[in-house]
């Protein structure tokens, strides 16, 4: 079973259509990598699979279940999480940032913080763990953002535009821990302006221009 489905979806903004897609669909465990201009939808496509946007038309659906938008959609919402360009951080140290959600949810400081810890590791940034979040670099708060998604447990990681804004360096990095998580099983869907970037580890490549799936992509 496909991990999302999405059947002739179509989103637009002010009159405009900013998206329109017939059938795309995504394979659990995957990498695939969304490319295309600014402005060509992937963000919005993101959006939607998260349940933050709710298409005006069109179906679309998680593990062949409606996805929920609203105040629905609790399982949908634990198990996909959508990491935005520039993620928020609260104030306060790394592990505190990372283990937020799962006491939140009433597990014990303890044990949200041993499970953010592993999520730290898993992103590379274990290192970064008693660090303020204030002193972090742009790659570095993405990598710890990710780490707070992956403490929560979530399967299906939507990744807007990983590598924007971030150096050489860490751009490295980042791709290296993207490709770890999908060994480790997870799916990945992450948007990007720079193709060549996500090649080496995209399994699935699609290009999206005026909020259509380009078929010469």
């Amino acid at each position: 079973m496909d991990i999302f489905t999405l059947e002739d979806i179509q989103v637009s903004f002010n009159g405009e259509t900013a998206l329109d897609i017939g059938r795309l669909d995504i394979a659990p465990g995957a990498v695939t990598a969304l490319s295309g201009p600014n402005g060509a939808g992937k963000t919005t496509l993101l959006r939607v699979m998260a349940g933050l946007l709710r298409p005006d038309r069109g179906r679309a659906a998680y593990m062949g279940e409606p996805v929920a938008y609203g105040g629905g959609g609790a399982g949908h919402r634990r198990r996909v999480s959508l990491l935005h360009q520039d993620p928020f951080m609260f104030r306060g140290r790394v592990i505190a940032n990372v283990a937020f959600g799962e006491i939140a949810r009433g597990r014990s400081q303890s044990d949200a913080e041993g499970k953010a810890l592993l999520a730290l590791e898993q992103a590379g940034c274990a290192h970064l763990a008693e660090r303020s979040a204030a002193a972090l670099s742009g790659g570095e708060r993405k990598r710890v953002a990710l780490a707070r998604a992956l403490a929560t447990g979530a399967e299906a990681l939507l990744l807007d535009e990983p590598s924007a804004g971030v150096d050489a360096e860490n751009t490295g990095r980042m791709r290296d821990v993207i490709a770890s998580l999908a060994e480790s099983g997870k799916t990945i869907i992450m948007s990007t302006h720079q193709p060549d970037w996500a090649a080496p580890i995209a399994d699935v490549s699609v290009r999206l221009a005026y909020g259509k799936i380009d078929p010469s992509g």
